[in-house]
Order: C-alpha cells, then structure tokens, then sequence
C-alpha cells in the first residue's frame, strides 16, 4: 500500500520534471536564436540599428510641440491672470 502511494508521487514529479525540462530546453534555445537576431539588427549596417532605435517617431515630435505650445499659451494666460488680479487688488 504504502508502495503504490509513492508510486504515484514519484510519476508525478517526473511528469513534471519532464514538463518543466522541455520548457527550460525550449526557452534556452529561443533565447539563444533571439539574441543574434537582436545582436545583428542593431548592429547590421554599421551600427544603424541603434540610431533607427534612438531617432524620434513624427507622432511623439508632434505631441512634443503642442505641449510646448499650450505651456507657452498657459505661462502667456497666467501673465494675464496676474496682471488683472493685481489691477483688482488695487481697486
């Protein structure tokens, strides 16, 4: 009895060995073709890989110069705001 309770905890920890062997096999051997595949995209073509990575996509430029705009149009209104409270405050 007490053979056949340990039986079946020793299939179940090779079943998952096994299970967890193939992983581990599977993923030492994608990350070994990713990382040359990654090693020679960005530095394929005399290192443009890095700058094509580095340089700044048209979206995020323009997003970066409307905020910069409605900074400036804020700091502009807050002049105004300002120079209004004082002339009230001084009524």
């Amino acid at each position: 009895m007490r053979l056949a309770a340990y039986w079946k905890i020793v299939l179940k920890r090779l079943v998952d060995c096994m299970a967890l062997h193939m992983v581990f096999g599977i993923q030492k051997l994608v990350n070994k073709e990713m990382e040359g595949e990654i090693v020679s995209e960005l530095m394929g073509g005399q290192g443009k890989g890095l700058e094509k990575m580095m340089e700044e996509s048209t979206s995020v430029a323009e997003k970066r110069k409307r905020l910069n705009s409605s900074i400036k149009l804020l700091r502009e209104s807050k002049e105004v705001v300002s120079t209004i409270i004082d002339q009230v405050s001084t009524i």
